[in-house]
């Protein structure tokens, strides 16, 4: 936990950071509720390295080792 904390620092993350703490300032100062709600979850995403990155939300494609699939035998049925 504390090594993700450490490491892996990137620019996208010190935005979520900065904007964040921006965010927990302004509403201290304004007393919003909505900007601190904001600022909370901007400096969590940070703090934790949670979010999506640049090339967007997704799952992971599981790659397989079979090239082709697996032969299928049908059979015919018919009315009568």
């Amino acid at each position: 936990m504390l090594t993700n904390l450490l490491q892996n620092w990137n620019f996208m993350r010190i935005i979520r950071l900065v904007i964040g703490g921006y965010a927990m300032i302004e509403a201290f100062k304004g007393q919003d509720t909505l900007m601190g709600l904001l600022g909370f979850v901007l400096l969590g995403m940070a703090i934790l390295n949670v979010g999506c990155g640049a090339q967007g939300c997704g799952i992971p494609i599981q790659k397989s080792n079979q090239k082709e699939p697996k032969e299928l035998s049908y059979e015919e049925i018919h009315s009568k």
